[in-house]
């Protein structure tokens, strides 16, 4: 199972430059004159400070596709918004924290990982033992020579 640690949130402003010219997937292209601003992390990722908190990932059940959230990537976690079916959530499941994919089935609700070698969890079957903790926003993944670290 993939687990959740819960990390503290610095709330004073992080400004670093952003690009407003969006970098292409595709083939690159010269950037000359492009104009620069300051953005705030803490606010792109924290929009409602007193409902979001940070975590981070150890465990593989979420590093396949779609989402390819790699053990020790940090997740923004709003617990302000409704989850709906699709949504990537933590949930407490027997007191322990876990990150999956909350998907609506005719039978009910399921905690389905992204890696194919982890099982899905049908919710129905644990009671009050299951809560949805909070929806993941943002997802930072360390990147060094083109691969997860």
């Amino acid at each position: 199972m993939t687990t959740v640690e819960i990390l503290q949130v610095i709330r004073e402003p992080l400004w670093l430059i952003q690009c407003e010219t969006p970098v292409p997937a595709g083939t690159p292209s010269l950037a000359d004159g492009s104009p620069i601003s300051k953005i705030d992390l803490n606010n792109l990722l924290v929009p409602h400070p007193d409902s979001t908190y940070l975590a981070r990932v150890q465990g593989t059940s979420m590093d396949g596709a779609p989402s390819h959230i790699a053990t020790g990537a940090l997740m923004a976690v709003d617990c302000s918004l409704t989850p709906e079916s699709g949504d990537i959530v933590v949930a407490a499941v027997d007191g322990e924290f876990t990150v999956k994919r909350l998907v609506k089935r005719t039978d009910g609700y399921w905690l389905i990982p992204d890696n194919p070698n982890h099982s899905p969890t049908d919710t129905s079957l644990l009671g009050d033992r299951f809560q949805v903790w909070g929806v993941v926003t943002y997802v930072i993944n360390k990147m060094q020579r083109g691969r997860h670290r």
